[in-house]
């Protein structure tokens, strides 16, 4: 039995070392230690739920190099002139709905900053890298400590410790998406205690240090994030030193608005300033002293007080609200309205030429269950020197129903009468070529009143009315000929929406417009029926599938304009997140309204990094691309298909595509649409 024994001992220490062996040999693979990353990460998702917290952040801002481009960069306008250092602080209530999702309530601001408004708004971002998500900035930069983004990186790792592991990891190929660096993690569980990472964002080039939590959710989130950054642009250089806080011990009581107040800021503040912020202040203090004694030198010499105030009055009141947003806020209203000059908001496409717009948004709440909306558009299309302009005015009652009343009043695009020429060629078959005339063509202004409610859960009902007032171009000719110059129609409109799988599937919709003659003067007959269904499918690693198919018909052909609410040119695109996938890009316009009936289906493939990525110079820049199938069915025309290329990053995003109608080529043109400064 003794022999037994002392003969087992020996193997069973030679399983033991063979086995330590093979967990070390793992851990040199760089396995291991991911997969606890992993396991952390699911295991520890759901313990944030529901969770307040109080963050304090502080920025400041050394302006090295600027020149006159600087002014017409959104948020950058304020720094443009005066100072070269400026500082901003802030003291944050931050509800997290979930470790990725938050609402940021600021309490308490003390800045040097004109306004106290916020220079270079992309490092908000900075503030909450969620460093185990798919993106570490809100569906920018692949996080390299999530599962699905493994094949962008390589790791090397090495033990410091017997409880703690130093991961390295880069990228396989350089892109503005992908970061590097190391991180410092708990050998045993997998948790992340502390990371570096060097990127690219927006035109940022940043080093960001995070300090992990370690006390149960709050693990998945910062303890402490410091960043060091530098913005370039046409000359100009900033640079930048931005430092976070998280779970802050003062809390304080909800207030009506913002305090903007240094004194308060001394008191709450849970870090000392740096003998640098000190100096900043100091300056600006200086500054300001300075500026009063010459403001009381200047109201006692009229001449100079009228040059003074006709400058002020161009640089502050025009120079603000030409480049600047234009943004109020108190506790129950909020305003917001897009800058008069901003490149973003120009688009060109091959068939609609080059567009511009502007937004504006306004808000006024009585409680968190009641509040009004009003959130116009505007737009100018140059080559059909036409306005454009909708302007929904929204009272949302029930938010947990999906219950709101709307009012919505804009114009269209101008629209064909299909039997318009068809009745001057039969009544003066003798007379001028009618198809190289406008007469068909009238200028379209609707009204629409309706209200949505969610009945269940999968189920919104949505009834109404629309009336639309349509006007001829060329009122001259079609009194000549004895046409109407104009038509009304008034129609009930009734809208069914189904989410069988709630937002786990595709969303089906019906939609039903019968027009009643007689009512508001109204002259047309007409039914109408459409059926739509589209899903979104977002699929890990940043990528999305978008599907959608439809059908539309006209049961009455009795004197009617062909206007469908499913298949229809947009006059006022939203670009490329929400306009790009699901329509047609080189349809001419006219193609919308001339047939009875149409049966159409549309995909698009998005992915980051999928072929530019390896282009030569150009495919570090290219963020997200995209593949697109599109084709429709219509009366008297062949199949039309389009298939397309997209790609977007932080300057541009660009489609290409090409049309066939049956199998003959049709033509092929660009889509362009700005992004320039979009986060910003």
């Amino acid at each position: 039995m003794r022999r037994i024994q002392l003969f087992i001992l020996p193997l069973f220490l030679l399983g033991m070392l063979q086995s330590v062996s093979g967990e070390e040999t793992a851990m040199k693979k760089g396995v291991s230690i991911m997969e606890r990353i992993y396991d952390y990460r699911k295991s520890t998702s759901a313990m944030i739920d529901s969770l307040e917290d109080h963050v304090y952040a502080k920025f400041r801002f050394n302006v090295e190099h600027r020149n006159l481009f600087l002014q017409f960069i959104p948020s950058m306008y304020y720094i443009s002139k005066g100072p070269t250092e400026y500082i901003h602080e802030s003291y944050m209530k931050v509800f997290l709905q979930d470790a990725y999702n938050y609402d940021i309530d600021t309490r308490v601001v003390s800045s040097t900053i004109r306004k106290n408004s916020r220079a270079m708004t992309p490092l908000v971002d900075f503030m909450s890298p969620h460093i185990y998500a798919v993106s570490l900035y809100d569906g920018h930069m692949l996080s390299p400590f999530n599962k699905h983004n493994r094949w962008y990186y390589r790791f090397n790792e090495k033990q410091l410790s017997d409880s703690t592991t130093w991961l390295e990891f880069r990228p396989r190929f350089y892109n503005t998406q992908l970061v590097n660096g190391y991180a410092i993690v708990e050998t045993a569980t997998g948790r992340i205690i502390m990371t570096t990472m060097n990127g690219e964002f927006d035109m940022i080039t940043f080093r960001t240090h995070v300090q992990m939590d370690n006390e149960g959710g709050r693990a998945l989130i910062p303890k402490r994030c410091s960043t060091v950054g530098t913005f370039k642009f046409m000359g100009n250089r900033i640079s930048t030193v931005f430092d976070a806080d998280y779970n802050c011990p003062i809390s304080l009581p909800d207030s009506a608005g913002t305090l903007s107040s240094r004194e308060m800021m001394n008191i709450i503040r849970p870090i000392p300033l740096t003998q640098k912020d000190q100096e900043v202040y100091e300056a600006y203090d200086s500054l300001q002293h300075a500026e009063e004694l010459a403001r009381q030198a200047e109201q006692a010499d009229t001449t100079r007080h009228k040059k003074n105030l006709a400058k002020k009055i161009f640089w502050d009141t025009l120079g603000d609200n030409l480049i600047q947003p234009l943004e109020a806020e108190s506790k129950d209203a909020s305003i917001e309205l897009s800058p008069i000059i901003n490149p973003l908001y120009l688009s060109y496409s091959a068939s609609r030429g080059v567009r511009y717009k502007m937004k504006l948004r306004m808000r006024y709440a009585w409680n968190q269950y009641r509040y009004l909306t009003l959130n116009p558009t505007f737009g100018y299309n140059f080559r059909q020197q036409q306005f454009y302009f909708t302007a929904p005015l929204r009272m949302t009652y029930n938010p947990k129903r999906n219950g709101y009343a709307e009012i919505v009043w804009g114009n269209g695009n101008p629209i064909s009468n299909s039997s318009v020429k068809e009745a001057l060629k039969e009544e003066y078959p003798d007379s001028i070529d009618f198809d190289d005339t406008d007469l068909d063509k009238f200028k379209d202004t609707y009204l629409q009143v309706f209200n949505n409610i969610m009945v269940f859960d999968w189920f919104d009902v949505e009834t109404g009315i629309v009336y639309h007032h349509r006007k001829a171009l060329d009122k001259a000719t079609m009194q000549q000929y004895n046409m109407p110059t104009s038509y009304r129609s008034f129609a009930p409109v009734l809208g069914l929406k189904f989410l069988p799988w709630l937002n786990r599937g595709p969303l089906f919709a019906i939609n039903y417009e019968r027009a009643i003659k007689g009512v508001l003067e109204s002259n047309l007959d007409y039914e109408r029926w459409e059926f739509d269904a589209q899903w979104k499918k977002k699929i890990p690693g940043l990528r999305v599938l978008n599907l959608r198919a439809g059908a539309g018909l006209y049961t009455n052909t009795e004197n009617y304009f062909l206007d469908y609410e499913n298949f229809r040119d947009e006059n006022l695109p939203e670009g490329w997140d929400d306009n790009w996938s699901g329509n047609f890009q080189l349809l001419s316009g006219s193609e919308y309204n001339r047939s009875d009936y149409y049966i159409r289906g549309n995909i698009s493939y998005e992915s980051p990094m999928v072929f530019g990525t390896w282009l030569p110079y150009l495919g570090k820049y290219i963020e997200k691309e995209r593949f697109y199938l599109s084709g429709v069915q219509l009366s008297h025309s062949r199949p039309y298909y389009e298939f397309g290329y997209g790609f977007t990053n932080r300057y541009i995003s660009l489609g290409l595509f090409a049309s066939f109608r049956g199998h003959r080529f049709d033509g092929c043109g660009l889509q362009v649409d700005f992004e320039l400064f979009k986060r910003w």
